[in-house]
């Protein structure tokens, strides 16, 4: 029996700026409005909220729709239109996944340390992936090629759309499923997240601490650029983090190995599998705990970005069990 071809919203190149918003709009009724479980860890109350469960995996998926939706309505984006991007992987895989739905051509400037899963997803979603140096040392030649190949560059590191993503809905949702946050921790790859949920934070409860937790040695944290912990900024600052950093209280350096210590600590004491990153930043709110810095009865809320399935790579070196991650949790229930 020949199959039947039942034509769908998306994958084929819109005809229209009205069709290319229309479908965005129903794109917006799928990203977002994640989970956040909440555990009692001892003294404390921990919130995590899933942003694995964004369609193609991560929090990216939240700017990716602002910034070209941001784009679309500016008229500088329009049907058949190359968007383009410098990422270590998430935000790339998102933009892919927003082109696709409407029938853009993406161009994505990959970092080369980024994993082998996440430019795999890219090529799936019918994404082009040029792989570039290290974090921040290609961005201008990154702009310069997106020039040249006539593509609208996102430029999530600067752009406004990225921190407004997180602000009106991230921080929003955090906000009304959490109630008061003592503590909201965030590893700074752009500082969207981080300044764009405080922001939420600073108007609905005031006295939130806000933490961007940074890799060892970072330029974020005074330093030359240090430890790596993919997804997060080392040897750059963001400038949007740059622009908001008056809503961060304090920054906390975290090894890399303390980030796998974070995710293997986090997946012990209630069984997410969150990565590295999010593993960053429950390291980051150990030491807090640890030093005494947040009180017992504290409500402290952090991001999974992203799930421990997007680094298979980490199997050469990491093995759950094996990471020393119970010291990080003691802290949490002495």
């Amino acid at each position: 029996m020949q199959g039947l071809h039942v034509p769908g919203l998306y994958g084929g190149s819109a005809s229209s700026r009205g069709e290319m918003l229309s479908r965005l709009e129903k794109l917006s009724r799928i990203v977002g409005s994640t989970p956040t479980r909440c555990f009692q860890l001892g003294r404390y109350r921990l919130c995590v909220k899933l942003e694995y469960v964004n369609p193609t995996g991560s929090h990216k998926d939240r700017i990716a729709l602002y910034m070209i939706r941001s784009a679309v309505e500016r008229g500088d984006l329009g049907p058949g239109g190359c968007v383009a991007e410098v990422s270590s992987g998430n935000t790339a895989t998102s933009v892919a996944w927003i082109a696709w739905s409407l029938g853009l051509r993406p161009t994505l400037f990959v970092e080369r340390m980024a994993s082998n899963t996440k430019k795999s997803l890219i090529r799936m979603l019918g994404g082009e992936v040029v792989e570039i140096g290290d974090e921040g040392l290609s961005r201008d030649w990154a702009r310069e090629r997106a020039e040249e190949l006539g593509c609208l560059l996102l430029d999530q590191t600067s752009n406004e759309y990225n921190h407004l993503a997180h602000y009106e809905t991230t921080g929003a949702e955090i906000v009304e499923q959490v109630g008061r946050v003592d503590a909201f921790l965030m590893g700074v790859g752009t500082g969207g997240t981080v300044t764009g949920v405080a922001r939420r934070l600073r108007e609905s409860q005031g006295s939130t601490l806000v933490v961007a937790v940074t890799p060892r040695g970072s330029r974020l944290a005074g330093g030359e650029g240090g430890d790596t912990i993919e997804g997060l900024a080392s040897r750059s600052v963001p400038p949007l983090y740059e622009r908001h950093r008056a809503l961060v209280d304090t920054v906390v350096e975290v090894s890399g190995r303390e980030a796998l210590m974070g995710v293997e600590a986090l997946a012990s004491a209630t069984g997410l599998l969150a990565g590295p990153s999010t593993g960053a930043a429950f390291a980051a709110a150990s030491r807090l705990i640890l030093e005494r810095v947040l009180d017992p009865g504290s409500t402290v809320v952090i991001i999974a970005a992203d799930s421990l399935a997007r680094y298979p790579e980490l199997s050469s070196s990491f093995r759950l069990g094996a990471a020393g991650g119970a010291a990080l949790l003691n802290s949490w229930l002495a």
